[in-house]
């Protein structure tokens, strides 16, 4: 059976039968190669992150065995064709490491087209125009390439090259920023919840006294001069979101002292979770 042509495998065949061919024609073949894909598959980044292509792409990339690698992207790809991830990945591979430039402009694109405001839009952009270059230098001398434009090209694709390490530490500062980003983002509540508790447990303890130090001067918060005098008690005037465990909390240091709350104000309570905005509540 004969093997179906890839868009890639296209480019190739035209390019090893015509070697002069214009650097413009090859380009756009680069460009349209994108025709045939398949349609969106419904798969999150971390799903297809586990698929086990991917996985030993990663792990091939990393053993420095970069053709083995690649085979394992596409087959990756081919499980997940809208992995825009592993498109980026594969293109980074076919740039540096396997001298490919016609595949990396094509995951480039498709990668920007799955993430068209990727926060690594402008770097790939880079990547793009970094392959152009290359895939001139590597066309041969004709008429249609004036030899001194080409050594131009040549040397900057060398300085470009030289940059890329730059650009791919940037990459994957962004990523590490995103993650860290969101640690903070949830350990933040947590760690608010957990100082407010604190300070509300070492308002309602009273300090020690020696024995036989006189007696102290009463202090001059309200809250505390009411905890010295539990008979007249204090009053509290309930506020939106108050609840009966939130002000055990903030009275007593514990959510257990509800009880004592609610008892004390079982007349105006029909239960312990009918508090009113406005109503008074005798805090024991």
């Amino acid at each position: 059976m004969e093997k179906a042509l890839t868009s890639q495998s296209v480019c190739w065949r035209v390019y090893r039968g015509c070697p002069v061919l214009p650097i413009t024609l090859v380009v756009l073949l680069v460009f349209t190669s994108a025709c045939g894909r398949t349609g969106p598959v419904t798969v999150t980044d971390a799903e297809a992150e586990r698929e086990t292509n991917y996985q030993r792409a990663k792990k091939l990339s990393e053993q420095g065995d970069f053709p083995a690698a690649a085979e394992a992207y596409k087959k990756a790809l081919m499980v997940n064709p809208e992995f825009a991830k592993a498109h980026l990945e594969l293109g980074l591979l076919c740039d540096d490491k396997l001298g490919d430039p016609i595949s990396a402009i094509y995951h480039y694109r498709y990668y920007l087209e799955l993430r068209p405001d990727s926060d690594k839009k402008h770097l790939v952009e880079d990547f793009i125009e970094r392959a152009k270059l290359s895939l001139a230098a590597k066309l041969p001398q004709s008429p249609i390439i004036d030899p001194s434009e080409l050594t131009r090209l040549q040397d900057q694709t060398a300085a470009l090259l030289q940059e890329n390490a730059r650009l791919r530490t940037r990459i994957a500062e962004l990523e590490k920023s995103a993650g860290a980003t969101t640690v903070a983002a949830v350990a933040a509540p947590a760690a608010a919840e957990s100082a407010s508790a604190s300070l509300a447990a070492r308002a309602a303890t009273p300090a020690a006294v020696p024995a036989g130090a006189p007696d102290a001067v009463p202090p001059s918060s309200g809250s505390e001069t009411a905890a010295a005098e539990p008979a007249r008690g204090r009053v509290h005037v309930v506020q939106k979101g108050d609840t009966l465990y939130s002000l055990a909390l903030r009275y007593y240091g514990t959510r257990g002292g509800w009880e004592r709350i609610f008892e004390a104000n079982r007349s105006d309570l029909p239960s312990k979770d009918q508090l009113k905005v406005g109503q008074q509540l005798v805090i024991p």
